[in-house]
């Protein structure tokens, strides 16, 4: 049997995961469930230390001769701190010692409450990893727990070797008798493997080899310096081995072997069932595709494995099982030398869907505003995207191969576009755009207000008096105040600011207007930085952005629209848009 406690559950199960199976354990009340569930368990072997002093050196000892992790577990309070001199002599000789600290509730902390104490701070100098789990009540922090403990376990012997603290609270069950310990079963827990460049040969081939066959979607992320080399290893793998390389405007990657797949997203979105892969892996940096949200939904039906250099566990989809520490180019290499031949129907099915859908007409509104500027940027050009509604509206339009396209996307804040987009085309010499938001704009505004705004700087403000983002997502009816505090209407304009800046002043305010002004924004040579500020109003811009989604259609479902529209005039926007959400 084991305690009730699916903190104390995940972690015993996790330690029988990663092979640690020796620990020292020291008397007390505050860790008797873990205590309990490890005596219970014939895979555990437990030695008994009174003093935890001494318990952590004799640790020590074991680790030295069983050449592998072992385990120390205590109660709360000062038996915590009497570890440190054993933790610090583990941490200064590389050791792999796993501290299990017992803890109390940590609302408790400073309440005056019996042994009750900062733990995670005793180790905070000598340990490479220090975790509190959380008091599990539902599925979230099921995930969260298993999560943390394998940061914990990995990064023992991450670059070396050392020890590592995972603090458990424990509220009731404490004393682990009676009905709080009568679990037969340990559950089931998620083992996240770290691989790296400096893993054998062999590790990667058996790695690769679980996609055989499989239906496999890689998310390409934000990169801004794609080698030459990555374009080659892609097209090699799409080519021979049928992988889908899913990419967004941010990915900077073009040609027949990736796929642009936000409108075929759109257009497919009451069947995106039949898209979900089998394996994700994500590369490069974050992604603005909003499929990441479809696959949140869909989790269950695949595992997801990461690419990044630190080798850090990052896990949005909560189902990461594997995280391959290198370079995107160094992955992409091996990818190509020991992957094995994936779904050839699944990269044919996302080849449709990317080349079969129509692409609807949009009238007058700061989605045409942005549609017309980027199919008319020159090759070579730079182009930065502000955050929030510029990004997601840019990528259904279409664009120059060769602009290279940048945004903050590492937080997604609005803060600091502008002045990251000044910065970039004060050092090129290449004409640089700007598609910002007018409250993106207003918030960074003293970007313009230095030496460096060149002539090759220009900027189209999109000012529809405030965050239509908002009236998109939530709208006047559901949200009746919502001008005045979430969307922050304003009827503020950038003329007087950007011309005392000494920059070219534009404006529209209709879709004639725009045309006509957009050939004067669009000259390579000017004497002056531009400024082109279109006028449009918020609730029609969501209102048109909700019709062009709307429309979105296969070209080989002629009926597609028809049926959209039956089943809206059935269920009604309300019941629709809980059923998209379900998808």
């Amino acid at each position: 049997m084991y305690t009730n406690l699916q903190n104390v559950q995940i972690l015993i199960a996790m330690l029988k995961e990663f092979k640690i199976d020796t620990v020292v354990v020291s008397p007390g009340n505050s860790h008797n469930a873990i205590v309990r569930s490890l005596e219970s368990d014939d895979y555990f072997h437990t030695y008994n230390i009174v003093d935890e002093r001494s318990a952590a050196f004799f640790a020590i000892g074991l680790i030295e001769e069983l050449k592998k992790p072992v385990a120390i577990c205590c109660t709360s309070g000062t038996a915590v701190s009497n570890y440190l001199s054993g933790v610090t002599e583990a941490s200064r000789r590389e050791l792999p010692l796993v501290i299990i600290t017992g803890d109390k509730n940590p609302y408790y902390l400073g309440q005056y409450e019996d042994q009750v104490i900062d733990e995670l701070s005793i180790f905070s100098s000598v340990v490479r990893y220090s975790c509190q789990l959380p008091i599990v009540e539902n599925q979230n922090d099921f995930w969260y727990c298993n999560r943390v403990i394998n940061e914990a376990l990995l990064e023992m012997n991450h670059h070396g070797c050392g020890p590592v603290q995972i603090d458990v609270p424990i509220e009731k069950g404490m004393l682990a008798i009676g009905n709080t310990f009568n679990t037969k079963e340990l559950p089931k827990v998620t083992v996240i493997k770290r691989i790296s460049q400096l893993s054998e040969d062999t590790e990667w081939k058996d790695l690769f080899d679980k996609l055989a066959g499989k239906k496999v979607l890689l998310l390409c992320g934000q990169d801004d310096h794609i080698a030459d080399e990555e374009n080659v290893l892609i097209e090699k793998c799409n080519r021979e081995k049928k992988y889908v390389f899913a990419v967004d405007k941010l990915s900077n990657l073009h040609g027949d072997h990736v796929l642009e797949i936000t409108g075929a997203v759109k257009a497919h979105e009451y069947d995106m069932q039949i898209y979900c892969p089998d394996v994700v892996i994500s590369f490069a940096g974050n992604t603005a595709l909003d499929y990441k949200f479809k696959l949140k939904k869909l989790s269950k039906n695949f595992e997801h494995w990461i690419v990044n250099e630190a080798g850090r566990v990052a896990d949005p989809y909560k189902n990461l099982t594997v995280v391959m520490e290198c370079t995107t180019l160094e992955f992409l290499r091996k990818l190509a030398q020991f992957g094995t031949v994936a779904s050839a129907e699944y990269e044919a099915l996302w080849r449709d869907a990317v080349h079969t859908y129509e692409m609807p007409e949009v009238e007058y509104s700061n989605l045409y505003a942005i549609s017309q500027l980027m199919k008319g940027i020159p090759a070579k050009a730079n182009l930065h995207l502000a955050n929030s509604s510029t990004i997601r509206l840019a990528q259904y339009c279409a664009l120059n191969p060769e602009v290279q396209v940048y945004c903050n996307r590492g937080v997604n804040g609005i803060d600091g576009c502008m002045s990251a987009f000044i910065g970039h085309a004060a050092a090129s010499k290449s004409l640089s755009y700007l598609i910002i938001g007018d409250l993106t704009f207003f918030y960074d505004m003293n970007a313009l207000w230095n030496r460096y705004v060149g002539n090759n700087v220009r900027i189209l403000l999109s000012n529809n008096e405030g965050a239509a983002l908002f009236h998109f997502n939530q709208g006047l009816e559901k949200y009746p105040t919502l001008n005045e505090n979430v969307a922050a209407e304003h009827f503020a304009t950038a003329k007087g600011w950007a011309e005392s800046q000494g920059m070219r002043y534009l404006s529209a305010h209709t879709k004639e207007e725009y045309d006509n002004n957009l050939v004067e924004f669009m000259q390579e040579d000017s004497d002056k930085p531009i400024l082109f500020e279109v006028f449009t109003k918020k609730e029609e811009d969501a209102k048109i952005q909700h019709q062009f989604y709307d429309n979105f259609a296969p070209k080989s479902v002629s009926m597609k629209q028809d049926v959209k529209k039956v089943v809206k005039s059935i269920l009604g926007q309300g019941m629709l848009d809980r059923l998209r959400g379900k998808l």
